[in-house]
């Protein structure tokens, strides 16, 4: 089924539409919070409140992608899960991995998803990214939003993973004389 029955299936109040989601796009999302939260558990107790947020949420939310859509309700929630410590394992992973490479382009990691959330450096991110091309661009949201392994990316893009790392580490040096150019203290 594709997306725009399953959005349809939600806006008629089908419960059917729940089903459709996890059949279509639930390895995805436990993917991307066990990335988060490295624990199997937390990870499915994390896209379950995603169905429910999804459900509450769809109408009046109309997505344009729904994948993208409930793949942020996953992230915020597996995020909220993390800072509120509900997970057994702490640390390490491919979420605090991410955190760690962005260091470098953002002022302070304490803050850092506190500075993601602002509105102006989202823009400017966007903004640079526009200037990627389509492959550094994939290659930056696949790590850096979905929270994906190297090995992950490269997979799924048919590329070597050292292509992959090496992508990154441009692309993270571009952005951090980006942001320098535009008054963002490093």
């Amino acid at each position: 089924m594709d997306d725009n029955a399953i959005i349809r299936l939600f806006n008629e109040r089908n419960e059917a539409a729940l089903s459709e989601l996890s059949k279509k796009h639930g390895t995805f999302l436990t993917g991307i919070a066990e990335r988060i939260l490295l624990n199997r558990e937390d990870s499915q107790m994390c896209v379950n409140d995603a169905y429910l947020r999804a459900w509450e949420s769809i109408p009046p939310a109309q997505p344009n992608i729904l994948r993208a859509f409930v793949g942020k309700i996953v992230k915020c929630i597996a995020v909220s899960m993390l800072r509120k410590g509900d997970t057994e394992k702490r640390g390490g992973g491919e979420f605090t991995l991410v955190l760690d490479e962005l260091e470098g382009c953002i002022s302070d990691k304490s803050c850092i998803e506190t500075e993601f959330e602002n509105k102006q450096l989202i823009g400017e991110i966007n903004k640079f990214l526009l200037k990627c091309s389509e492959f550094h661009q994939r290659v930056f949201i696949l790590r850096y939003w979905y929270c994906e392994s190297v090995s992950e990316i490269a997979a799924e893009l048919g590329a070597a993973e050292n292509r992959v790392s090496v992508s990154l580490y441009r692309t993270r040096q571009k952005l951090k004389e980006h942001l320098a150019k535009e008054g963002y203290i490093l």
